[in-house]
C-alpha cells in the first residue's frame, strides 16, 4: 500500500479516535485520580461518630471514580461547628473536603445566631447517613430515680457537653415538655467521660446514650443494674428497655409534642457527612453514589457489623429535604427552641 494511504488511514484513526476519547473521558475519575480527600470528624477520636467516619474512609474511596486516597483528620469542638466551618469556609471547594458531623449540627444554626454566621445547612451538600438512631436517658443504679414521674419531683443532675449539642438541649426539651427537673452540667468532651463521671457518683445520669453504644460497650452495665434506663428517644421503642417509655408516648399537648418532633430531628437525620456549599454538583452526586455504593459494600458491613455499628442507610436527597423542613418549621416553634438553648448557655 502507497506511504500516502497508509498516512490518510493513520489521520483518518487519529480523527477517531480523538472523536471517542472525549465520550470516553470520566471527568469525575479525572479529577480524584491520584488524590487526596479528607473526612474531618467534628468528634474526639474513638467516639461512635469518628467510628463510622474511619470505617466509612475505609472503603469510600473504592467506589469513588479514580480510586482517590481517603484519609480522617480529626477537629473536635463547638458540637463539630469547628469542622464544619472548616469545609464550609476554609477547605478546598473541589470535592476533596467533607466533614463527619455530631447529630445536632445540622440544627445549630437554627438555635445559636454565631453558627449561622458560620454555615448555612440549607445551602451545604449534605451526603447520605450511614444510619439513624435512637438514644436513652439513663441514670445511676442506685439514684432513687426510676421513672419520668420520679424526674418530676427531685433534681436529678446529667452530664452533658455543650449547650448547643444534643445531650443538653434534649435534657432542656424534656424539663419543658414533660415538667422534669433535669440540671445539665456541661463540659464533658465526650459520652465516655460524662459515665466516668457517673460511675464516679459525681453525676446522677446522661441524656442520650445511643443504642448501639450501649450494645458495643455497656450492655453489662445495665444488666448488672449500675445503669437504669428511664426514657427513650427514637422513632421506634426499643424491645431491649420495655419497662423505659418513648418521650413521645408522654407528651400529650400538640405544641410540645412540635418541639420535641423538632428535637429529635438530628436522631431522624443521624450521623450526617457533609461537603462545601461551593463544591460542583455533579461532583458532590457522584459522593453521594459513592457514599451509597460503600453502604451496600459487604467488606464495608461486615467492618461496621464487628464495630457494633447500625448501617440502615438515608440518602442525601432525603437528609437534604429533612432539614429544609427543619428550618421552615413554624416561627413559634422555633423561637421555643431557641429559647430552651438560651436558658442553657
Amino acid at each position: 500500500m502507497p506511504a500516502t494511504i497508509l498516512t490518510k488511514w493513520a489521520a483518518l484513526g487519529a480523527a477517531a479516535m480523538s472523536l471517542i476519547g472525549p465520550a470516553l473521558a470520566d471527568p469525575i475519575a479525572d479529577f480524584y485520580r491520584g488524590r487526596t480527600v479528607t473526612v474531618f470528624a467534628g468528634s474526639t477520636a474513638g467516639g461512635t461518630y469518628d467510628l463510622y467516619a474511619r470505617i466509612i474512609a475505609r472503603h469510600l474511596g473504592a467506589h469513588l471514580p479514580g480510586a482517590p486516597t481517603v484519609i480522617v483528620q480529626n477537629i473536635p469542638g463547638a458540637a463539630s461547628l469547628v469542622a464544619a466551618g472548616h469545609v464550609y469556609n476554609v477547605a478546598p471547594q473541589d470535592g476533596t473536603a467533607m466533614a463527619g458531623l455530631a447529630s445536632t449540627l445540622p440544627l445549630q444554626p437554627l438555635i445559636d445566631p454565631a453558627a449561622a454566621q458560620r454555615i448555612d445547612p440549607v445551602k451545604i451538600n449534605w451526603l447520605p447517613s450511614p444510619s439513624d438512631y435512637g438514644v436513652v436517658m439513663l441514670v445511676r443504679g442506685d439514684f432513687p430515680v426510676k421513672s419520668m414521674a420520679d424526674m418530676k419531683t427531685r433534681e436529678t443532675t446529667m452530664g452533658t457537653i455543650s449547650p448547643g449539642m444534643l445531650p443538653a438541649v434534649l435534657a432542656a426539651t424534656t424539663n419543658v415538655t414533660l415538667g422534669s427537673k433535669i440540671k445539665s452540667i456541661n463540659g464533658h468532651p465526650d459520652i465516655a467521660s460524662a459515665l466516668l463521671a457517673l460511675d464516679r457518683g459525681e453525676i446522677d445520669g446522661y441524656p442520650t446514650v445511643p443504642y448501639d453504644l450501649i450494645k458495643r460497650t455497656y450492655a453489662k452495665k445495665i444488666e448488672e443494674g449500675k445503669y437504669r434506663v428511664v426514657l427513650q428517644f427514637a422513632a421506634v421503642k426499643s424491645p431491649d428497655f420495655p419497662d423505659a417509655p418513648l418521650v413521645t408516648e408522654l407528651i400529650t399537648s400538640p405544641e410540645d409534642r412540635m418541639l420535641m418532633d423538632l428535637v429529635l430531628g438530628p436522631l431522624k437525620t443521624g450521623y450526617t457527612f457533609m461537603m462545601g456549599h461551593k463544591v460542583p454538583k455533579e461532583r458532590a452526586l457522584a459522593m453521594r453514589k459513592a457514599f451509597m455504593d460503600t453502604f451496600a459494600d459487604p467488606k464495608f458491613l461486615a467492618d461496621a457489623e464487628r464495630a457494633t455499628l447500625n448501617i440502615a442507610p438515608i440518602s442525601g436527597e432525603r437528609i437534604e429535604e429533612m432539614i429544609n423542613a427543619a428550618y421552615a418549621s413554624p416561627a413559634p416553634v422555633i423561637d421555643r427552641l431557641r429559647a430552651i438553648y438560651q436558658q442553657g448557655r
